[in-house]
C-alpha cells in the first residue's frame, strides 16, 4: 500500500465518521480543576476618608462606667451563700478535685 492510496482511504473513512449525526448531549462533566491567579492590576490611589459613623449601642465610656459600677458593688459577694462542699471521696483525684474547689470557694468569699 502506498502513500497516497493510504491518505485516500483515511479521508473516506473521516468523510464516513463525520456523516454520522450527533445523538443527544450527554450530561456535563465534572468541573476542571481552578486555573492559575492573575497577575495582580494596579491598586490606585485609595479614596478619600469616609465619614465618621454613628456611635454603636454602647460606647466605651458606658462600657468602662458599667464595669466599674460592677466592679464595686460588690459582685464577688453573691457567692456568699455557697458553703465548701461537706463530702470526702476515697478516691484521691475526686478528693483532689473537692479540695480545689474548696479552696475557691474560700478564695471567693474574702
Amino acid at each position: 500500500m502506498t502513500s497516497p492510496e493510504m491518505r485516500s482511504q483515511l479521508t473516506g473513512l473521516k468523510a464516513l465518521i463525520d456523516a454520522i449525526p450527533a445523538g443527544p448531549p450527554g450530561p456535563q462533566g465534572p468541573a476542571g480543576p481552578e486555573g492559575p491567579e492573575g497577575p495582580m492590576g494596579d491598586a490606585g490611589t485609595p479614596g478619600p476618608q469616609g465619614e465618621q459613623g454613628t456611635p454603636g449601642e454602647v460606647t466605651l465610656a458606658d462600657l468602662t462606667s458599667a464595669i466599674d459600677s460592677a466592679i464595686t458593688s460588690g459582685t464577688a459577694n453573691n457567692v456568699n451563700s455557697v458553703s465548701p462542699v461537706a463530702a470526702s471521696s476515697g478516691d484521691s483525684t475526686v478528693q483532689a478535685v473537692i479540695n480545689k474547689l474548696n479552696e475557691l470557694i474560700t478564695a471567693l468569699h474574702r
